[in-house]
This record gives structure tokens, sequence and C-alpha cells, in this order.
């Protein structure tokens, strides 16, 4: 018999005590992206070559943003950008551009540059970052090294849709 596997949505029940944590996971994520973007362009400018994902996990996993992020969680950053970077670098259209930086520059009336916020990125934990604890409704995210405040993780609390048994969370 076949299996059928869906996907169900779960709203965090404790968000307004996990957001500032969560917050500063997707401020991490951006700055990784944009830490990895910048080595790119370099190694671009000067070999006329674009890293790809293995070199930017090596020469960047001992970069302090890097430890922002469960290292898986890093990595897959770091995979996401090879990839946008390898698009851009095999698109045969001439419109496209190179993945940018991750922020935004806000101006006043006249024009001039206030500031610049970095937006908060899509942080994915992969299964080692992960640990379900399906007694209580729990999910135990790792915290990356430069997050952990007396904690090793975030602990969000989960409401399921009724007659619903979650199995494989991503």
């Amino acid at each position: 018999m076949p299996t059928t596997r869906r996907t169900y949505v779960c709203r965090i029940q404790n968000h307004s005590q996990v957001a500032g944590a969560l917050d500063r996971h997707g401020w991490s994520a951006s700055k990784l992206w944009n830490v990895a973007n910048y080595y790119a362009r370099q190694q671009w400018d000067e070999t006329g070559k674009i890293p790809d994902e293995g070199e930017l996990k090596r020469e960047l996993k001992t970069h302090p943003k890097y430890k922002g992020l469960h290292s898986q969680s890093s990595q897959k950053v770091l995979e996401e950008f090879s990839e946008a970077f390898s698009s851009w670098f095999g698109s045969d259209d001439n419109r496209d551009n190179p993945p940018g930086y991750r922020k935004t520059n806000y101006y006043d009336s006249d024009g001039n540059r206030v500031h610049e916020e970095h937006p908060r990125s899509t942080v994915t934990w992969k299964k080692k970052g992960i640990r379900h604890d399906t007694k209580h409704a729990r999910i135990r995210l790792s915290k990356g090294k430069n997050h952990k405040d007396g904690r090793d993780f975030i602990l969000c609390e989960y409401e399921t849709p009724p007659a619903v048994e979650l199995e494989n969370i991503q």
C-alpha cells in the first residue's frame, strides 16, 4: 500500500518567549550570506572563478559569523548561496545579476542614506540540530555558538491540528 505524506504547518505557541532568539538567528543567517558573498566576489575578482560549495564551507567555517548558527544551519546558508551564485554564473541572460548582499538602506527625504538594516533570512535546522519531544509537544532547536546564553537550544512549544501525529519534523 502506498504511503501518503502530508505537510502540516504548526504554530509556535510561545512565540513571544523565543522571538528574540529566532530573530538573532535570522540576522546571523543574513550576515553569513553577506560574508559568503564578499568572499565569492573577491575570489571572482582575483581568479576569475567562483568558489564552489565545498570551498565556501572550508574557507568560512572558522569565520565568526559561521558560529552564529548551528553548524548544519550555517552549511545550509552556504549551500543556498553557492546555488544562487552558480545559477547566476550559468545563466545566458545578460540582464541577470549576481546574488546581492542582504541589507536594506533607508533614506531621508533629501536622498541621504540614514541607516541600513540587515533583513532576517530564513534559517533551516537540519536533523542534527532538532530534537523533538513528542510527549510535551516541544522542539529544541540548537543554537549557534555565538548565541548560547546559558542554554544550548531554543525551546519551541507547538500546537498541531487535531488528530495529527508529527513525524519527520523539518
